[in-house]
């Protein structure tokens, strides 16, 4: 009897079952002995995703027949969810398989596709870790809440990132450094997305290098990480780019009816005090005098202001 993944057709004995924590979609399986296959779905092209796999119970041999990989109860093993695998339960078991989007990685596309070619892991620092984590949230009843939710697919997905830095081996992508142009295009790829996220939700006054790194699935080690060497922080990105908007909105003809406190809390400022202070330090002039100087009518000889 077989069990092709993603769409097992269940049978005597056996139960299956598909809910999501997170960004993670967990699939478990339980049965008596028999090949499953995982076969690739639409998502692995529209979003692609590694297969985290671990067994509750039971061992299989991943491969098929002949392979002499085998992944024991507390291993977890990873692959490429865009290819076909096949596991050969030789026992009654319990199998637990985990979508994580490739998005949610903090890695190259040639770590990724190193990480996934390795044996199952058992040992060292982090393998310890992730598989009682993995118990953890494969028997959490009922699902916690969205935000909790979150952080534990977060954890799961700043472990298995670190699977590729502990066990990388010689000629792996870890030896290319980060001037690789591959390691380069992709942190550049995801700066520009970090940045497009900070300005669509510049107006959020939660909006902090926390809150970024959780939309974006990566730790905030990570975030602050790379933004390293361009000039500035997570945290001073933000403010710069909330302090441009609101100058260019203050500078606008026919806005002189919107005070400032208004201005300062469109754009995420937690007071007025705080905003003018900002302002004053990053432009040398308050924003009352910036939005003056732009928005009225220069005065002709012997017209000055008083």
């Amino acid at each position: 009897m077989t069990t092709t993944m993603p769409t097992p057709t269940a049978t005597t004995g056996d139960t299956f079952a598909d809910r999501t924590l997170g960004f993670l979609r967990i699939r478990t399986f339980r049965g008596a002995a028999r090949p499953v296959r995982h076969v690739p779905d639409a998502d692995a092209v529209t979003d692609p995703y590694v297969l985290l796999g671990f067994h509750t119970a039971g061992r299989a041999t991943l491969g098929g027949p002949g392979s002499t990989e085998v992944c024991l109860p507390g291993d977890v093993f990873l692959r490429d969810g865009a290819r076909p695998l096949t596991l050969e339960e030789t026992e009654d078991f319990e199998l637990h398989l985990v979508h994580v989007p490739r998005r949610a990685l903090a890695l190259t596309d040639r770590q990724a596709r190193d990480l996934a070619g390795r044996a199952p892991f058992a040992d060292g620092t982090v393998a310890p870790l992730l598989g009682p984590l993995l118990r953890e949230i494969t028997a959490a009843e009922p699902v916690p809440p969205s935000r909790a939710a979150l952080r534990w697919a977060g954890a799961v997905a700043d472990l298995v990132a670190l699977l590729a830095v502990e066990d990388a081996g010689p000629g792996s992508a870890e030896d290319a450094g980060p001037g690789s142009p591959e390691d380069g295009q992709d942190r550049e790829a995801l700066v520009r997305r970090l940045r497009a996220y900070v300005d669509a939700n510049l107006r959020d006054r939660n909006l902090t290098p926390a809150t970024v790194a959780e939309a974006q699935h990566i730790s905030i080690r990570y975030l602050h990480k790379l933004f390293e060497g361009r000039g500035s922080t997570v945290g001073r990105w933000i403010q710069h780019r909330r302090l441009e908007e609101a100058r260019r909105e203050l500078a606008r003809p026919a806005r002189d009816d919107i005070t400032v406190a208004a201005v300062a809390r469109r754009w995420g400022f937690a007071s007025a005090t705080h905003f003018s202070r900002s302002f004053r330090t990053a432009y040398g002039m308050s924003p009352s005098d910036w939005r003056d100087g732009r928005t009225r009518p220069a005065e002709g000889p012997g017209t000055g202001r008083r």
